[in-house]
């Protein structure tokens, strides 16, 4: 979008929309997903064929979209899907709240409706994820329902942004959109290691040249991984009337606020206090709703609870540390090292092209201390969400350290044997 049409994409309503089309399907795949685990856990494999067969039919879509729109005359301001569904603006203009004229990158109903959709299916997914906590007699599924919300979150601070026609004083919800992204994949990430280990599974299982391949826990754990649980009892609704619901719940939101907001000031203004107080509104209830949920069920299933509870007696998993390295001696210490240096790698480049993202240039780290000092803020920033994956830092390094012992600190010890025995 920047290339082509020197607009954010935000702004480029055919390929602002196409993007959240992915999304919004994976969200669905997600509900759809739940919904069958939770009511048919052996389901036929046509029907996983249909889901893929879906998923990469857009994809594709998008793609040549992407390649061909530009080259056929699509402007940076050609409406998602044509605009369908949308008033004339005649119309518009003569209803009686109305009392703004719409920007010219004001989002169409179609790409409303793909943003709303996107944000109540993964509200639904969530909760979906807290009832196949019940269905298979295992709390650590609800964990993975609080490791959702950051991404809950994220795609409310997208909608905000856009309600406000994505004012550039608004800048920084675009931000806080991508660091809820993160802290959203990071809390996800957690959350599925517990279920794993929950289900018997270990770090051992990332080593990719394994030792044996006759371990008898690998048996163990496809053991574990077979039994049955226990499949919903309660009649489920069908997916044409989910998908009714849905449609009509996300089409009455996009038609209010498309239209709506025409008739208010705040959307126009730009304040930032404002739009802080609507990012807050319904994720605050989202997440007040399942802590209810949660309390009402006499559990005590909080965000960091859920996720980072470890040695209770409800949770057995072994929490990790740094000793857990140190157990493989020179290799696992070798093996950490190289996973700390690989984030120091990665932190200078990605904080440099943050700073491009927000000031428009590269930082010029030798004249300007303003530019130096902002990326070392940059850098600063990410090793303290950094500090977040540390369970996952370790678990790296523990599964480096064989392949680490085997290629480098054996093959060391095995050439100076050689060199001895040359010597001799």
């Amino acid at each position: 979008s920047k290339a082509t049409y020197g607009c954010s994409l935000a702004d480029v309503d055919w390929l602002h929309g196409g993007a959240e089309a992915l999304l919004t399907v994976t969200s669905l795949l997600v509900v759809f997903g739940f919904r069958a685990a939770i009511t048919d856990p052996d389901p036929p494999e046509d029907r996983l064929g249909k889901a893929r067969l879906a998923a990469f039919a857009l994809a594709g879509a998008f793609a040549a979209a992407c390649a061909l729109g530009p080259t056929v005359g699509v402007g940076a301001h050609s409406p998602f899907l044509f605009g369908l569904g949308g008033l004339p603006n005649g119309i518009v203009q003569e209803l009686p709240w109305v009392s703004h004229a719409e920007p010219i990158n004001a989002l169409t109903i179609p790409t409303w409706a793909i943003h709303f959709s996107s944000v109540f299916e993964w509200i639904y997914a969530m909760g979906l994820v807290w009832s196949f906590s019940e269905t298979t007699s295992n709390p650590k599924w609800k964990g993975l329902t609080w490791g959702m919300l950051p991404l809950h979150a994220s795609g409310v601070a997208a909608c905000t942004y856009h309600f406000f026609y994505n004012n550039p004083n608004l800048q920084f919800m675009v931000s806080l959109q991508a660091g809820l992204t993160l802290l959203g994949n990071i809390t996800c990430a957690i959350a599925a290691y517990r279920i794993a280990t929950s289900n018997g599974w270990t770090l051992d299982e990332l080593n990719p040249f394994p030792k044996s391949q006759t371990d008898v826990r690998g048996v163990k754990i496809d053991e574990l991984s077979v039994l049955p649980y226990e499949v919903s009892k309660t009649e489920v609704e069908s997916d044409v009337n989910l998908l009714a619901k849905l449609g009509l719940l996300t089409f009455g939101a996009s038609y209010v606020v498309k239209y709506g907001e025409l008739g208010l000031n705040v959307p126009f203004d730009g304040n930032p206090f404002a739009s802080i107080a609507i990012f807050c509104l319904p994720v605050g209830i989202t997440a007040a709703s399942f802590l209810a949920r949660s309390q009402a069920e006499g559990g005590d299933d909080t965000l960091l609870t859920s996720l980072f509870q470890t040695n209770k007696e409800t949770d057995q998993t072994p929490a990790l540390s740094l000793a857990d390295v140190k157990k493989y001696g020179v290799a696992g210490t070798v093996a950490y090292v190289i996973t700390e240096l690989a984030f120091w790698a990665v932190a200078f480049p990605v904080a440099s092209a943050s700073y491009y993202q927000t000031a428009g240039h590269w930082p010029d780290l030798i004249n300007d201390a303003a530019d130096r000092a902002t990326v070392i803020g940059f850098i600063f920033a990410g090793a303290n969400i950094a500090r977040l994956a540390v369970p996952l830092r370790l678990g790296a390094a523990l599964a480096l350290a064989p392949w680490v012992d085997e290629n480098i600190v054996s093959r060391g010890g095995d050439q100076d044997k050689l060199d001895n025995t040359n010597d001799m």
